[in-house]
């Protein structure tokens, strides 16, 4: 079977990682969306990868979203300080709740658009900043 393998390329698809910066308290889970389809931005349902992770220290955290294919993709994410599964907001839909997408993007009094968002990952892969932000 070694032999064989030495016969066929092996393709691997490229890593992305995100650092997250700004985490200011110590608690919670921050939940990380990945688009990769501009009419699936931000729509819960339609996420095309995933990740919940807990919050053990203030300032950064570095973050792999694993291998994917190169193309077009955007992030979300949120630091769920209350544990309850959901970004939080207040009565007029501000989060109270720190959030942040890829490129930074932080419109005010609406969600960012898929091209204010969307970052390309190339055959060698790479790292994004992502702050978190408090509206």
């Amino acid at each position: 079977m070694l032999l064989l393998l030495c016969f066929f390329p092996i393709f691997f698809e490229p890593e992305l990682t995100v650092d997250f910066s700004n985490i200011r308290e110590v608690r919670g889970d921050l939940y990380v969306a990945i688009y990769n389809r501009s009419d699936a931005f931000l729509q819960v349902e339609q996420v095309y990868r995933k990740k919940i992770v807990p919050i053990a220290q203030k300032g950064t955290l570095k973050l792999s979203l694993g291998n994917l294919p190169p193309g077009q993709y955007a992030v979300s994410c949120f630091h769920d300080l209350n544990g309850n599964g959901q970004l939080d907001t207040n009565w007029m839909g501000i989060p109270s709740e720190p959030y942040g997408f890829s490129n930074n993007a932080r419109p005010k009094f609406r969600a960012p658009k898929w091209a204010e968002a969307v970052f390309t990952v190339s055959g060698s892969g790479g790292t994004i900043g992502v702050k978190l932000e408090e509206w």
